[in-house]
């Protein structure tokens, strides 16, 4: 009797030691996010251990389990899960400038896939890389995709017509258009504040982000005429440059030296009311050394000299000198081009020349590239009465 008892009892302890160890077939997780696979491991009694890597399957994704799935195994024996933590993250490369296949490799070797799309640029040539999305420095999962934009040059559009709008009118224009504007400005006095001209000219293409250069028309300032009698003839012209005014010379035979090279007299005069930029005639002394026992020779003629200087890229532009009835009887004028120090002239041709009345002569001048200043000197020879 005892010993049926003690059997009985082993064997109760046996079923009652086994509880714990049922078994079952571990259900396949792989390729499962990880919240679903440990839902299925769950669902069959089974707990999990979790692994992680880098790998360029999403993030949370099941690469692998231990043991595969459709083992048969305790339900008290842990599954192991190897999880990948994504291809992690990478700094977006700055490639703008470069060549499109250099762009394109930059950011395949940063981990990442580059999208070309092309983009009007006035910023880079076409073929060359304006910039990407998202831009450069920015931290992103590799293995995404990187919008690279590639320059198919600027976009063309039309210029408008500027002429005689006002400078804030044009500059709005050209503006609105996709243009940058420079200014310059020249005195005319035609209609003050507005477009005398405009580069490249209405109606042509260029690019968005291009230059068109408008010139305002700028009226002259009136100026009071400073005192220059009794200077030396570069220290009267300083003092006419310093007013505004431009010089202008005829001579006239004294018998002092000490008149010889000095202001005589000036047209208009000292403290006259005239536009900046006006020619002032300063009559300088010029004093002829006497020969003896040669007889004094009869006054020769005297001048009157005006210099311009040239500007580069100007197409036949017509410089006119004046002078006042009386101040150089008989004179017939000439013109030339000089060069820095008497240096040979390159880049301008005078193209036309005369005189046209008693009182005035004209020179019309074309330039292109000045390698070396280049001025236009107009030459009055007059006849001494």
């Amino acid at each position: 009797m005892l010993a049926a008892i003690a059997s009985l009892a082993v064997g109760f302890a046996l079923l009652v030691s086994g509880c714990g160890d049922t078994t079952a077939k571990v259900p396949n997780t792989v390729n499962q996010t990880l919240a679903v696979g440990q839902q299925m491991l769950g669902d069959k009694g089974f707990k999990s251990t979790v692994k992680r890597v880098t790998d360029k399957q999403g993030k949370d994704e099941i690469l692998s389990q231990d043991p595969a799935g459709g083992t048969e195994q305790k339900t008290s024996d842990a599954v192991a899960l190897t999880v990948s933590n994504g291809p992690g993250d990478g700094i977006i490369p700055d490639v703008a400038g470069d060549p499109a296949d250099r762009a394109e490799q930059q950011i395949r070797d940063a981990g990442f896939t580059p999208v070309v799309v092309e983009v009007y640029s006035s910023a880079h040539q076409a073929g060359f890389a304006v910039g990407t999305t998202p831009v450069s420095g920015t931290d992103a999962t590799k293995d995404t995709n990187v919008t690279l934009k590639i320059s198919k040059g600027p976009q063309q559009v039309t210029v408008p017509n500027v002429l005689g709008l006002t400078q804030a009118g044009a500059d709005t224009a050209l503006t609105n258009a996709g243009f940058r504007v420079d200014h310059s400005y020249q005195v005319s006095n035609k209609n003050p504040g507005h477009v005398l001209a405009q580069d490249p000219s209405s109606g042509r293409s260029a690019g968005v982000g291009s230059s068109v250069q408008v010139t305002i028309d700028q009226a002259p300032k009136k100026v009071t005429v400073p005192n220059a009698v009794g200077q030396t003839q570069i220290q009267g012209d300083r003092t006419l440059q310093k007013a505004g005014l431009d010089a202008v010379y005829a001579t006239r035979i004294v018998t002092s030296a000490s008149q010889n090279g000095i202001v005589l007299a000036m047209s208009p005069g000292a403290g006259s009311t005239v536009l900046q930029g006006s020619n002032v005639v300063l009559t300088i002394g010029k004093y002829n050394q006497p020969t003896p026992p040669v007889p004094p020779a009869p006054p020769g003629p005297s001048s009157i000299v005006k210099s311009y200087n040239l500007l580069p890229n100007v197409t036949a532009k017509t410089y006119t000198l004046t002078w006042g009835v009386g101040t150089c009887s008989g004179g017939k004028g000439n013109a030339v081009l000089q060069g820095t120090n008497g240096g040979a002239v390159t880049g301008a041709t005078i193209t036309a020349q005369n005189q046209p009345t008693d009182n005035a002569y004209y020179a019309t001048v074309t330039t292109t590239d000045l390698p070396s200043p280049v001025s236009l000197v107009i030459t009055i020879t007059c006849l001494v009465q």
